[in-house]
């Protein structure tokens, strides 16, 4: 008898514990969602992201949908991602990677662009210092948004190639703009022009070899590089 009794008692005690600490991590009142924190936020608001992850103050912790929770701060136009864990015994952590303006796209009002050319929320203020995409109509954006993003995407490329090996600093860009037409042309601060034209990027290298040459990039004039064999440099 008291061979079957002890692993009987064993068991019970087993299921005991599960029990216990069921009820300690799922439903004792000290295990709890009670507190949000929120880490990597500067331009979403708190207030936003915490309706947006709607967790239910007062739930067991464990029993939280994290996914879900992630899921709707991430639905947040500053926010690239979002991860939630929980951190007992009464806390959920988000932490949030905001997008990276690169630039401002003029589309019937100035939007906020990221690295990956995707327009996500409207410019305010604050936000002007950054190159200008200009030249994409509404009429384009409506009718052919993909045509468009490409255009976005591809004056992102322009850009940093100018940056990277045209030697032209950011600081001394204000805007690049589209023209079905002519392509793209380059518009510095001090109201000097380059024209690029569309996809040979290795323009931007003739550009670096004109400076290189004697061009002063800090006077205002016209450079004409959309042509593959001159550089026509007419001063403002």
């Amino acid at each position: 008898m008291q061979r079957y009794l002890r692993p009987l008692l064993l068991a019970l005690g087993a299921l005991a514990a599960c029990g216990a600490a069921a009820w300690l991590f799922g439903w004792s009142p000290h295990v709890r969602y009670e507190h949000l924190r929120i880490v990597g936020a500067s331009r979403a608001a708190v207030a936003e992201l915490r309706h947006l992850a709607d967790l239910p103050l007062g739930e067991p912790l464990v029993l939280l949908d994290l996914d879900a929770a992630a899921a709707g701060v991430s639905r947040h136009p500053w926010v690239e991602s979002a991860e939630v864990r929980r951190s007992f015994p009464d806390t959920v952590v988000v932490v949030v990677r905001e997008r990276q303006p690169v630039a401002i796209v003029f589309v019937d009002g100035l939007f906020l662009v990221d690295d990956s050319g995707e327009p996500f929320v409207r410019a305010r203020p604050g936000d002007l210092d950054h190159p200008y995409l200009t030249g994409i109509s509404p009429a384009l954006a409506e009718a052919q948004p993909e045509v468009a993003r490409r255009v976005i995407r591809e004056g992102l490329a322009w850009l940093g190639v100018l940056q990277a090996e045209g030697g032209v600093p950011e600081a001394d860009i204000s805007e690049l703009n589209f023209d079905s037409q002519s392509g793209y042309t380059l518009v510095l601060r001090n109201g000097g022009e380059v024209l690029l034209g569309f996809a040979d990027r290795g323009r931007a290298a003739r550009l670096a070899l004109l400076a290189q040459n004697g061009v002063d990039l800090s006077r205002p004039q016209r450079i004409d590089l959309a042509s593959e064999r001159l550089a026509v440099v007419t001063p403002l």
